[in-house]
C-alpha cells in the first residue's frame, strides 16, 4: 500500500498549518512555496480540505487559509477521508467466493481506520518540532556577552 502524492501534499500543509495555527491565516503561496506543493493543486487541496470541514479560508490582503479547528481536534484519519474518502480493503471481495477474504480484510481496515483515528495533527506537528529541534546542529563557539 502506497500513499498518494495528493495525500502527501494535503498532510503537508495541514501540518503548515498546524505549526502556524495560533498566526492566522497563511497565503496559498506562502504555504505552497513553504511546502514545495505546486500552488493550483494546493488550492484544490485546500478546497476539498474546507469543505470537510477542516481549514477555514479568509479573502483580502491578510488572507489565507487557517485551521477550522485545533490541531488536536484534527484526525489524521479526518484529512485522509476529506482527500481520498473514506478507508476501503473490501472492494473487489462482495462475490460469495471471496467472503472470507473480505472478511479477512474488513478486520485490517477496521485496524488501519482506528489507527488514522487515533493519531492527531497536534502530534505530527509536536513530532516536526522535535524533528526540526534535533536536526540542527550545536553551536560550534559559545558566546558570551
Amino acid at each position: 500500500m502506497h500513499l498518494s502524492a495528493k495525500l502527501k501534499y494535503a498532510v503537508c500543509a495541514m501540518l503548515e498549518l498546524g505549526l502556524q495555527y495560533q498566526n492566522q491565516f497563511i497565503s496559498v503561496t506562502t504555504l505552497a512555496e513553504k511546502r514545495c506543493i505546486p500552488g493550483p493543486f494546493l488550492e484544490k487541496l485546500l478546497l476539498q480540505l474546507k469543505h470537510a470541514g477542516l481549514t477555514t479560508s479568509r479573502r483580502g490582503p491578510d488572507g489565507g487559509y487557517s485551521l477550522a479547528l485545533p490541531p488536536d481536534k484534527i484526525r489524521i484519519g479526518d484529512i485522509f477521508s476529506a482527500v481520498e474518502g473514506p478507508v476501503n480493503f473490501t472492494k473487489g471481495f462482495e462475490t460469495q467466493e471471496a467472503t472470507e477474504i473480505g472478511d479477512f480484510f474488513a478486520e485490517i481496515e477496521k485496524d488501519v481506520r482506528e489507527a488514522l483515528n487515533t493519531k492527531t495533527l497536534q502530534e505530527l506537528c509536536c513530532h516536526a518540532r522535535k524533528c526540526k529541534q534535533l536536526s540542527q546542529p550545536p553551536h560550534q563557539h559559545p558566546f558570551f556577552i
